[in-house]
């Protein structure tokens, strides 16, 4: 018989990776909109409020939740069944229930795909550019793409390995990507790393441009598999994340960012900005960076492609070396400042 403490609430949506049967889980962290639970697969499960914004392993509330408030600390156990989620916390204030049996579970979303950038493209970095200024990220658009000189060490130290790893995907070279990888994952301050919002982005964007250069395709692998390797050095959040990037599961405002960047019908550029600047201090601006980044680097041609669409015969070495150096590096790769 369920006791007159406990407090029930219901569940709108399950996520696309929210896995399916009984199981026991623990809390591992709270905050005022979020709740993470440790599961038997070694990831992360997130309980949401109603306002957040959903991802592949949360499960949303149909009302406004503070879990700040209902006593539930790290360490807590619980149980999550086919129908339910049930908490008990240590502090003895009753059961915490969400009641799952009329929630929807979300279907896995394909990577929406990124093609021409054009002018809905160059807003949106501008636009980008303008609200990193206001919110004073350390990572930012423009010392990647206009070559400005990033400001003070933090900043310095990601747009260096972020120019590294563009590099090495322009040049095709793994173990350059791998050394960039290495460099970024868990670089930054918080619960979810800069570098690490960043590589969220970069990997969406590269998801997104699969089908615009198939031929990249190998090179997204190995940067993933990379990353996957370097997960154990940043965060328990952010590795949760980073885990649902490498494997294509595109988080819904990084999607509304790409359908808006390809001019989708009823999408809406500036709120998709908007949307990913609300999410913590500069989280959501880094992924933004991140992806559009990630969208100019993978759809362009590797140094080899590039080569290989042009007749031998009409490339002096003088050219050569030049076609090199421009997808090797890129005009805005050079990081210009001393």
């Amino acid at each position: 018989m369920r006791s007159t403490a406990d407090r029930i609430r219901r569940a709108a949506t399950l996520g696309s990776n929210v896995p399916r049967g009984e199981f026991p889980v623990r809390v591992h962290s709270v905050f005022h909109a979020a709740l993470n639970l440790n599961a038997p697969d070694g990831d992360l499960l997130t309980l949401l409020s109603a306002e957040a914004d959903e991802s592949p392993r949360s499960v949303r509330l149909t009302s406004p939740e503070d879990f700040s408030s209902l006593g539930l600390a790290a360490g807590d156990g619980g149980v999550f069944t086919v129908d339910a989620i049930v908490l008990e916390p240590s502090a003895g204030r009753g059961q915490f229930r969400v009641d799952c049996a009329q929630a929807r579970r979300l279907a896995a979303q394909p990577a929406p795909p990124l093609r021409g950038d054009g002018e809905r493209w160059r807003a949106g970095v501008a636009r980008l550019a303008a609200l990193q200024e206001r919110a004073a990220t350390d990572l930012r658009i423009a010392p990647l793409l206009a070559g400005a000189r990033p400001s003070g060490a933090m900043a310095e130290r990601l747009t260096q390995a972020v120019l590294d790893l563009g590099r090495g995907v322009r040049a095709g070279r793994l173990d350059a990507m791998r050394g960039a990888a290495a460099q970024l994952v868990g670089l930054g301050q918080g619960l979810t790393p800069a570098g690490d919002d960043f590589l969220c982005g970069f990997l969406a964007a590269g998801h997104c441009r699969r089908a615009a250069r198939l031929a990249r395709a190998r090179l997204l692998t190995s940067l993933a598999e990379a990353v996957l390797e370097l997960v154990g050095q940043t965060t328990d959040v952010s590795a949760s994340f980073l885990r649902d990037a490498i494997a294509g599961r595109i988080s819904r405002p990084l999607a509304a960012l790409a359908e808006a960047c390809a001019g989708a019908p009823g999408s809406d550029l500036d709120g998709a900005l908007l949307r990913l600047a609300a999410i913590g201090h500069s989280s959501g601006l880094d992924a933004a960076t991140g992806f559009f980044y990630g969208a100019t680097v993978w759809g362009a041609r590797t140094a080899a492609e590039t080569l290989r669409g042009n007749s031998a015969a009409s490339l002096r070495p003088r050219r050569v070396a030049g076609l090199l150096a421009e997808r090797q590096f890129g005009a805005g790769d050079r990081a210009p400042w001393p």
